[in-house]
């Protein structure tokens, strides 16, 4: 009866550490302006310890701010009123899990942790003038800001991303996205199109768009999950265990 309690207490024991699970974490802030490109974020990998570690999972969890200020300008000869024209913005933000090498190649795994969208925008402007750039009756201003969070969890059905997210050291990631401007007139002024179908700022008739401040703030909170690999002598007591006690039958 002895050995029989040693030996279940043994199997306990192993399968407990079998199923010993923990998670690390870390935060990576990240302040760029979309427009000007992407920025480089350096992620701390999971490390095994030697095979010892299992990554079960990843979390990222984004915690978003965006600023975005506007100016449009109109150099029509005519004034607008709101409504007559719509304006879309869009930007959707991209996290790369690798940088390209020397000669500009390679294939990482990415995903789009969120974005902002100004839709619908409208505003009333006079007719030009003649003054560029300035904040008179032919301009309009806007300043839009949101914040919100966004959480995304890889599981082992997407191990490109956990094997890329394995190893020692720190993983560069490739921080930015894709905007998109959408325009449409819903009463059109009939200004006179250029001769080269190209209006050039501020002599021709047309409708300008500044973004004075795009900017994209926050932190990153990166979790790892994951499960301890039994050693392969842990089963050597066992099986030595087992003989024992068959010899006591």
């Amino acid at each position: 009866m002895t050995i029989r309690s040693i030996g279940a207490a043994t199997v306990a024991a192993a399968l407990a550490a079998t199923a010993a699970a923990g998670t690390t974490q870390q935060t990576v802030q990240f302040d760029y302006q979309p427009l000007a490109g992407t920025i480089l974020l350096d992620i701390q990998k999971f490390d095994t310890v030697g095979g010892t570690r299992k990554l079960e999972n990843v979390n990222f969890t984004f915690r978003h701010n965006f600023r975005l200020n506007l100016f449009l300008e109109s150099t029509g000869p005519t004034p607008i009123a709101a409504g007559d024209f719509g304006m879309n913005f869009f930007f959707i933000s991209v996290l790369q899990l690798g940088t390209l090498d020397e000669n500009g190649e390679g294939s990482f795994p990415f995903f789009g942790p969120g974005g902002v969208g100004l839709t619908d925008f409208s505003a009333a402007l006079g007719a030009f003038d003649g003054v560029a750039g300035n904040n008179g009756p032919d301009s309009a201003s806007g300043l839009f800001t949101d914040a919100f969070t966004s959480s995304f969890t890889f599981l082992p059905d997407e191990q490109p991303v956990l094997d890329a997210l394995t190893g020692t050291g720190s993983l560069s990631t490739v921080y930015g996205g894709f905007t998109e401007l959408q325009f449409w007139w819903n009463n059109d002024p009939g200004w006179e199109p250029p001769a080269s179908g190209v209006p050039e700022y501020p002599i021709d008739p047309a409708l300008w768009l500044e973004l004075r401040e795009f900017r994209h703030w926050g932190e990153i909170d990166i979790t790892y999950e994951y499960s301890q690999v039994p050693a392969p002598m842990s089963a050597l007591p066992l099986l030595g265990l087992a003989a024992f006690a068959r010899r006591r039958r």
